[in-house]
This record gives structure tokens, C-alpha cells and sequence, in this order.
């Protein structure tokens, strides 16, 4: 299925993927919840849709070890570079190049 600019779900999810994690390793410094990470980091907006998918990219990349993820009963999850896996996150930007 299609968003409304034409882009599937997994090339959507591929996209995401490599601007979240190109973002981050110019700002390696960078903290931000879901919100912010979509208002700051990219640069467009994303659709419902696209936030949803954004907030599963963000997970998808915690797995990996690529993203921290702290949670707070009080606020939403704040997602950060896990510089331990910087070497790894290089060399799959320079693939992807």
C-alpha cells in the first residue's frame, strides 16, 4: 500500500532509516521524542502515517543497538545516538551512498 505521496511502506521505513541515522552522526549529541525527532531532524513533515512509521524506525534502530530509548512514566520516549555502534552505523551510510 501507498502514502499519499506514492512511497511504500518499506521504502518510507528505508528513508527514514538513513536520514534519522545521518542526522545523528552530524549531532551525535542530539535527544528528541518522536515529535521532536520529526519537526527538527527531518526535513519535512511526515504524515500520520509517516509518524507512526518514524516512531517503528526508531524502535527498529534501538534493537540494532544503533538508538538508546529512554522511557519516563512522565514524558514520552526520548530517542539518542548509542555511540557504541557509530563505527557500524558509518559503515551502513557509506553502503547506502
Amino acid at each position: 500500500m501507498c502514502n499519499e505521496k506514492g512511497i511504500d511502506s518499506e521504502e518510507l521505513r528505508d528513508e527514514l532509516i538513513v536520514k534519522v541515522l545521518r542526522y545523528l552522526v552530524t549531532h551525535p549529541m542530539a535527544k528528541d521524542t518522536i515529535n521532536g525527532i520529526q519537526k527538527c531532524w527531518l526535513s519535512k513533515s511526515t504524515s500520520g502515517e509517516g509518524k507512526r512509521k518514524l516512531e517503528e524506525t526508531c524502535d527498529l534502530l534501538v534493537t540494532k543497538g544503533w538508538l538508546i530509548a529512554r522511557r519516563s512514566p512522565q514524558s514520552e520516549t526520548i530517542y539518542s545516538l548509542n555511540e557504541n555502534g557509530l563505527s557500524e552505523i558509518n559503515a551502513f551510510l557509506n553502503d547506502e551512498s
